[in-house]
């Protein structure tokens, strides 16, 4: 149920049971409310006491404050015990035994207190509360009219009565009670009438609580949670139609005073029913106000999405054709224009209409980076190989700064996702050392923790950064230990650095058990064996690794390394030949060529 407890005894209920908590572990004593003689215990044991009443005080006070409850209590007892009738001491005690969970001790204290006259506000209120926490709902209702009787001119006091009966369960007299403070207490209209209509919705009174919510927004038209807690109760009842009604009500309501068309609690309503499954249902309510251009465009773009999450290309598209044919300035409607069109198989008109949305902002990252994933669908050979392009190559310039612009943009912050977008871009086009405060970024996301750090790894591994590199990895490791592509990743990359060879050959084993035919796995053992002088093994692997991707530049740079060792120099030559066509890293494949070609008949 919703909460409905007035927030004044919440805080002190929810302090008594705090207090409660920690009982069981400070001292051997059960933290309950049936807990008794604890007061009289330490009396008994404190009849030697040397201290006098206001160094005992001082001591526990002190205890308290230092965080030791328990070591407190014998040294409040005692001042309680010799000078009860000081209040100061007794509320003193009394917390304490609170903190404890010595709930019926801390009621006797805290009855010596209110027995006394003219009792301060929040000593009543702390009394009244105990009964609650012990769940003694008619004693705290006869303190509740002793209390009243102290404080006639608390008008709070009838809510407090109203939530202990909400607390006993006693329904109906709840309600009559609330239904009585509407009157008298003016300024808590708003939370009687939702802690009335959330009873009823409780006690599945659906009727009645629908009334509620109308007499509520009748006498407060303004109240926000008035009306989202009657939308909400519409829709989960699938009373959509009624929902949507009370939504439009709230959006006409401010018109009046709005500079310009807002139809946001249309956009809420039919967001719960699109969060209850209802999606059909919301683009049909919808698509009347939006060819009426009723809609906001917020309200228009959902409405595009609707479709869009269907697979509803034409209709998605349509919608937004029309958005952006009223709206022509808005960036937004044009981006998602493009994103549609691009899910559709137009990726022309997908970067069309995106880059139309950079120019109208340009300082909107989330464009940016629309507009280099439609670039990677339309261009995947650069994505691919845009590290061995030529620096000054157009496309991978423009990507490199769409890239750079939105990292800037975001400046160290945003979505971990964009970061990881951000640091895959770069490091596809070659830039490891702007890639990795992204991948760095990117990994604080528990989600992508994993794949952020293989790629960071990998970074430092282009720029030479060798320990970099392994060490992130071993930071992978404990929390992906059965992991078959970190177990592989950390053994090829001690293999590749010569380290640890009889750790690497388990991690990679480890990893291959798994996926047998991994190509990836199989090509780090093969270089594992190149390492390790066993060029008949090495052989195999690679060869089978090189079957399963023959077009992989690295693992085909690997083969010819092992056949170059093997002493077949012509399958080498043919074999990093074609590595080096098919992007292999040309600063080491070219010395290796050098010195092969003059070998070759």
């Amino acid at each position: 149920m919703p909460r409905i407890l007035h927030p004044n005894l919440t805080v002190v209920l929810a302090a008594v049971l705090i207090w409660a908590g920690p009982a069981a572990a400070v001292v051997s004593k059960p933290a309950a409310a049936d807990s008794v003689g604890y007061a009289g215990e330490i009396a008994r044991d404190l009849d030697e006491q040397p201290y006098g009443v206001a160094t005992s005080y001082m001591i526990g006070t002190t205890l308290m404050e230092q965080g030791d409850t328990a070591g407190a209590v014998p040294y409040l007892a005692h001042a309680y015990r010799l000078s009860s009738e000081e209040e100061t001491f007794a509320t003193a005690y009394r917390d304490a035994l609170l903190q404890l969970g010595y709930l019926r001790d801390a009621l006797e204290v805290s009855q010596g207190l209110v027995d006394r006259g003219d009792v301060p506000y929040e000593t009543w209120l702390q009394h009244v509360s105990l009964f609650v926490a012990m769940e003694r709902y008619d004693d705290a209702l006869d303190a509740l009219t002793d209390f009243s009787a102290q404080h006639p001119d608390s008008l709070q006091l009838g809510m407090l009565r109203a939530e202990v009966l909400l607390r006993s369960h006693r329904w109906d007299e709840a309600l009559d009670a609330y239904r009585g403070l509407l009157s008298v207490l003016p300024d808590e209209r708003e939370h009687i009438y939702m802690a009335m209509a959330e009873l009823a919705v409780h006690l599945d009174r659906h009727d009645e609580a629908d009334a509620l919510w109308v007499e509520g927004l009748s006498v407060m038209p303004e109240s926000r949670p008035l009306r989202l807690g009657a939308v909400q109760h519409h829709v989960e009842l699938g009373q959509d139609a009624a929902a949507m009604a009370v939504a439009a009500a709230g959006d006409s309501l401010a018109a009046a005073d709005a500079p310009e068309l807002d139809t946001s609690w249309v956009r809420t309503a039919a967001g719960l029913i699109v969060n209850e499954g209802r999606d059909e249902a919301a683009a049909a309510f919808l698509k009347p106000l939006f060819d009426a251009e009723a809609l906001d465009l917020e309200t228009s773009l959902l409405m595009g999405r609707l479709y869009a999450r269907r697979g509803d290309w034409p209709t998605a598209i349509g919608i937004l054709e029309t958005v952006v044919s009223r709206r022509p300035g808005s960036a937004l409607a044009q981006m998602f224009l493009g994103e549609f069109r691009a899910e559709s198989g137009d990726l022309a008109g997908g970067e069309r209409h995106v880059r139309r949305a950079v120019e109208l902002d340009p300082a909107d990252p989330d464009f940016l980076l629309s507009l280099i994933s439609i670039l990677n669908r339309r261009h995947p050979e650069t994505f691919l190989r845009g590290e061995r392009l030529p620096l000054d190559d157009p496309l991978r310039r423009e990507v490199v700064d769409l890239a750079a612009r939105a990292q800037d943009l975001l400046a160290g912050g945003g979505p971990a996702a964009s970061q990881m977008m951000i640091g895959a871009t770069m490091q596809a086009m070659g830039a490891h050392a702007e890639a990795i405060p992204a991948y760095r970024l990117a990994a604080a996301d528990p989600q992508l923790k994993r794949d952020a750090l293989l790629n960071l790894s990998l970074a430092y591994e282009r720029l030479a950064r060798q320990d970099e590199a392994r060490e992130v990895l071993e930071t992978l490791l404990p929390e992906n230990g059965d992991d078959p592509v970190v177990l592989n990743a950390l053994g090829y990359t001690l293999a590749d650095q010569n380290l640890q060879l009889d750790r690497a050959e388990r991690l990679i084993r480890a990893a291959l058990k798994q996926e047998p035919d991994n190509p990836a796995f199989l090509d780090s053992l093969g270089w594992l064996y190149y390492r390790l002088g066993e060029q008949g093994n090495a052989l195999d692997y690679l060869v089978r690794a090189a079957n399963a991707l023959p077009e992989d530049p690295e693992i085909l740079v690997h083969l010819g390394m092992v056949l170059l060792e093997l002493g077949r120099h012509d399958r080498a030559l043919e074999i990093l030949q074609r590595a080096l066509v098919l992007g292999g890293d040309a600063a080491a494949i070219r010395p290796v060529l050098e010195e092969l070609e003059p070998v070759s008949p």
